[in-house]
C-alpha cells in the first residue's frame, strides 16, 4: 500500500518556461500606416510617430493580430515565425489579407491522424460528413441559445435568423463588420490554436488546400461567439435607445474587447472542437 502525504497532494510548481509560455497574451496592433514594427534582442518594437516605442517580448506573446497598413521589418516576422508566433494580417474590414505560420508544436497527434485520415480513399467525404455533423449541432445550440424558433436552428436558416437580429441591432454595415471582425479573430485564435497541436510551417497540411483545417474549425468556433455578438449588439442598441441618441458603428477595438473578455471561455471550446475532431480521428483510422 502506498500513501500520499499532504505535500504529495500539492500542485508541483511549473518551471519559468512553462509559466512563461502559458501566460503569453494576444497582440493587438490596429494602428495606421505611421505604425512599425522592429525586431528589438527578444522582443518586437512597435513605433508610432510622435510616440514613445513599445516593447512586447516575444516569449509572451501567443500570436499577433496586425492591421494591413502596418509596415513590418522582415527580423520581426522571422522572429515570430522562429519562436511559433502566427500573424494574420487584417484589412480595415475584417477581412484576413495574409497569414504567418510558426514554428509548429511538439504535440502532433492530432496531425498524425489527420495525415492517416486524408490517406484513406474516402477521407473527403469522411470529413465533410464530420464538418456537417459538427456544424449542425453548434448551429442548433448557438441558434437555441439565442431563442431562434424550432425551425430556425439548423445551419442555413440558423445563420439567416441570427444575421437579422444583428441587423436590426446595429443595421446591415454594423452587422457585417461585427461578424467579419470575430470571425478573423476566432481563425486567428484557430492557427495559433492548430500551431500548438503540431501544424505549422513545416507542416502546412490542413491549413493550406483542401481540407483547410484551420478555416473549418475556425467556422465552428464562430457559433459560438454568434450569442455574445447578439448579446453586445443588443447592450449597445439599448443604451443609446435609453439615453436618445443614434446608433453609432460597432468600432473594432470594441469587438476585440469582447473578443478577449471571453478568452478562457473561447479557448475551452476551441479546444473542444479539436478534441471531438481527435475523438473521431481516433474511431476512423
Amino acid at each position: 500500500m502506498s500513501l500520499r502525504t499532504a505535500d504529495d497532494r500539492q500542485p508541483h510548481p511549473l518551471d519559468l518556461e512553462t509559466q512563461v509560455r502559458l501566460d503569453a497574451r494576444p497582440l493587438y496592433i490596429a494602428s495606421g500606416s505611421d505604425t512599425r514594427v522592429a525586431l528589438a534582442g527578444r522582443a518586437l518594437c512597435v513605433q508610432r510617430e510622435e510616440r514613445a516605442e513599445q516593447f512586447f517580448p516575444l516569449p509572451r506573446l501567443s500570436r499577433v493580430h496586425s492591421s494591413t497598413r502596418v509596415s513590418w521589418c522582415t527580423d520581426a516576422l522571422l522572429a515570430c515565425a522562429e519562436q511559433g508566433i502566427s500573424v494574420v494580417f487584417v484589412s480595415d474590414t475584417g477581412e484576413i489579407r495574409a497569414r504567418l505560420l510558426g514554428r509548429p508544436g511538439e504535440r502532433d497527434e492530432l496531425l498524425w491522424r489527420f495525415e492517416e485520415l486524408l490517406m484513406l480513399p474516402q477521407a473527403e467525404a469522411l470529413y465533410g460528413r464530420w464538418i456537417s455533423t459538427s456544424r449542425a449541432r453548434i448551429a442548433y445550440w448557438a441558434s437555441a441559445r439565442l431563442g431562434a424558433p424550432e425551425g430556425a436552428r439548423d445551419p442555413r436558416n440558423g445563420r439567416g435568423w441570427i444575421e437579422h437580429q444583428a441587423q436590426q441591432l446595429a443595421g446591415r454595415r454594423g452587422a457585417e463588420r461585427t461578424r467579419q471582425w470575430l470571425r478573423s479573430l476566432a481563425y486567428q485564435w484557430t492557427v495559433a490554436h492548430l500551431n500548438d497541436l503540431g501544424f505549422g510551417r513545416n507542416t502546412e497540411l490542413g491549413q493550406t488546400g483542401e481540407p483547410s483545417l484551420a478555416r473549418d474549425l475556425a467556422e465552428l468556433l464562430m457559433w459560438y461567439l454568434e450569442p455574445p455578438r447578439i448579446g453586445w449588439l443588443r447592450r449597445r442598441f439599448d443604451a443609446a435607445r435609453h439615453r436618445g441618441e443614434p446608433l453609432r458603428l460597432p468600432r473594432h477595438i470594441d469587438a476585440v474587447r469582447l473578443f478577449e473578455s471571453r478568452a478562457a471561455r473561447i479557448s475551452q471550446r476551441g479546444r473542444d472542437i479539436t478534441n471531438s475532431l481527435h475523438r473521431w480521428l481516433i474511431s476512423e483510422t
